[in-house]
């Protein structure tokens, strides 16, 4: 990953310290956008199902999404929050490599990024724009998930990773503060994070929509952030 980024990245979230680099990448590096192709979408995803045996598409998807999703927001807030730059991750530009368990690893953004200073959004709305609308529209028509499935996984990874980096008052935490409804106006129909999540009356966020990980063999729940727990606990 870009150095000065991956220096900012706390112990907590090493694993994915590395999740975004620059350039093209080896020969296996898929450009993200090509997961469209219902092909290329089903392979890619062969080697990770293949040790889960049958299991719902979507529930694979929902699973497989939470590495993605992690391997992408933790650079990228890490930059936002930590450096005020927002990093090239735009859904049509950016290339995706995986380990050898098919899990999301890394994310490659182009080495001269387009210049897109009049037609991108800016910070947390930027990756919220740019990537996660399309990606979570792109795996929607692959297998049928659920929007608010995905939502919840973004909105779960992305609250955690700004709580590990501290968000505090300066600039950039405010506004992903904001975003996900931690403050400000923005907990909203048009703020998918924010309406991703809730707080229950000790003020602890949980998600809304179950990511539905309970249904895989030998994956465990989401604790107390599954409503379905919570549920169950009333």
């Amino acid at each position: 990953m870009i150095a000065e980024i991956a220096a900012r990245v706390p112990d907590s979230l090493a694993a994915y310290r590395d999740g975004v680099a620059v350039g093209p990448g080896d020969a296996s590096a898929l450009p993200v956008a090509a997961l469209r192709d219902p092909a290329v979408f089903d392979t890619t995803l062969s080697a990770f199902g293949a040790g889960y045996g049958p299991v719902d598409r979507r529930v694979l998807v929902s699973y497989w999404s939470q590495f993605y999703l992690a391997a992408l927001a933790t650079p990228a807030l890490t930059a936002l929050v930590c450096l005020g730059r927002t990093l090239p991750l735009a859904f049509d530009t950016t290339r995706l490599e995986l380990d050898a368990a098919g899990r999301p690893a890394r994310l490659l953004v182009p080495v001269d990024p387009p210049d897109c200073r009049s037609g991108c959004a800016l910070g947390l709305a930027g990756l919220v724009e740019d990537h996660l609308r399309p990606f979570v529209a792109m795996c929607h028509a692959r297998c049928g998930i659920a929007p608010r499935v995905l939502w919840g996984n973004a909105a779960v990874i992305v609250d955690y990773v700004a709580g590990e980096l501290g968000c505090g008052d300066e600039p950039a935490c405010t506004v992903a503060a904001t975003r996900l409804g931690w403050r400000g106006a923005l907990a909203c129909g048009k703020n998918p994070l924010a309406q991703a999540l809730c707080a229950d009356a000790s003020g602890c966020r949980r998600r809304r929509a179950c990511c539905l990980r309970h249904r895989l063999p030998g994956v465990p729940s989401c604790g107390a952030l599954c409503p379905l727990e919570c549920a169950r606990d009333r």
